[in-house]
């Protein structure tokens, strides 16, 4: 079915701390692939214009990046159900069954691990640096990406199940825990899967980008292409407009407002 492309799709999406956090990490790593874009230089700038835009482009990465910490707080909880129940269900079948295992408790263990980095950032424990942190949890969670890619490129590729669903399935998935691990391989200096910010970023986006196209709302099974929704007869989408422009126009004067010294 057909992705809906309106404000309640996005809504829908960005309700949720996970939807929200994967908009954020789509763009922080498209910020990195614009860091590998602009080292290499290929937008051809003159030596300030490329200072100044890196600069730019980089302090939208951090401010990302720390904005994104928090919503991996206690991340280790879901995985850790999905593993208990795993342990009966076994998801990838019999033969997969302890790579499913070890990959699935990896994917627990990193985020468990990085609560010791938040306590670094924020003061609370000392003696180490949180890229000492970040390298050994995030070469956990590389590995388990790894795993996880050679256990889905069997079922996908290898297996009985490679005609059906279920092996479509396991080449996507495959596809996604392959992009991930040369994301954070990078990002966590994993030997053999440093790259570079070009290849870091662009994986990092493609990834992103394929979480948000299984969880974005579908249009319904009975609508019509190019046909009219009940929803879309009462003005909704013309309402949605003018409301939007209203508060974007009163958003801008506002903030003319505040720059002009208002509230000095």
């Amino acid at each position: 079915m057909a992705l809906k492309l309106d404000a309640d799709a996005l809504q829908k999406v960005i309700s949720s701390f996970v939807g929200k956090d994967k908009i954020l990490r789509l763009v922080q790593y498209l910020c990195r692939f614009n860091k590998g874009v602009l080292q290499q230089g290929i937008l051809g700038l003159e030596s300030g214009e490329l200072k100044f835009v890196m600069e730019k482009n980089w302090d939208l990465f951090k401010c990302l990046m720390n904005s994104r910490r928090t919503f991996r707080l206690l991340n280790s909880l879901g995985t850790l159900i999905k593993l208990r129940d795993g342990i009966k269900t076994k998801p990838w079948g019999d033969k997969l069954h302890p790579l499913y295992l070890l990959s699935t408790y990896l994917m627990a263990l990193w985020p468990a691990i990085d609560h010791y980095r938040f306590l670094i950032l924020i003061k609370w424990a000392t003696g180490n640096s949180q890229a000492e942190v970040r390298n050994f949890s995030y070469r956990l969670f590389a590995f388990a990406q790894v795993v996880t890619c050679l256990a889905m490129a069997h079922r996908g590729y290898l297996s009985d199940e490679a005609e059906t669903k279920a092996g479509k399935t396991a080449r996507w998935n495959c596809t996604k825990a392959g992009l991930t691990a040369l994301t954070i391989g990078h990002v966590s200096q994993f030997p053999g899967l440093t790259t570079n910010e070009l290849i870091c970023g662009g994986t990092g986006v493609l990834s992103s980008a394929m979480d948000l196209y299984k969880m974005w709302p579908r249009h319904q099974a009975d609508h019509k292409k190019g046909g009219t929704s009940a929803g879309d007869d009462d003005g909704k989408h013309s309402r949605f407009v003018g409301l939007s422009t209203a508060v974007l126009l009163a958003t801008l004067g506002s903030v003319s407002l505040i720059r002009g010294g208002i509230m000095k």
